[in-house]
């Protein structure tokens, strides 16, 4: 089980949440340096201290992240911002 799970709900099909998930993943490579790559309707990420999916459904996109234990303290916050993130390009892509 991930340390963060998040599901939200769209109205953009499938490739219309694929492009919104890329803009999300894009964005945190820019922030954070995190690497990504898609696996079909899978976006697989990995970055300093935190890994995990972003599924991508033509109605939904469902986030796992693992956590390291330097950043478990911070998993509120983390997935705080996660939720910003998607809840940003979901209604804006």
């Amino acid at each position: 089980m991930a340390d963060i799970e998040l599901t939200r709900s769209h109205s953009k099909g499938l490739d219309g949440g694929r492009t919104a998930v890329e803009r999300v993943a894009q964005q945190l490579e820019s922030d954070l340096e995190v690497d990504y790559q898609w696996d079909d309707d899978t976006l697989r990420f990995d970055g300093a201290g935190a890994d995990g999916t972003i599924e991508v459904e033509a109605d939904a996109v469902q986030v796992a992240i693992n956590l390291s234990a330097f950043l478990r303290p911070l998993q509120s916050r983390i997935k705080d911002e996660a939720a910003e993130y998607l809840d940003r390009y979901l209604d804006g892509a």
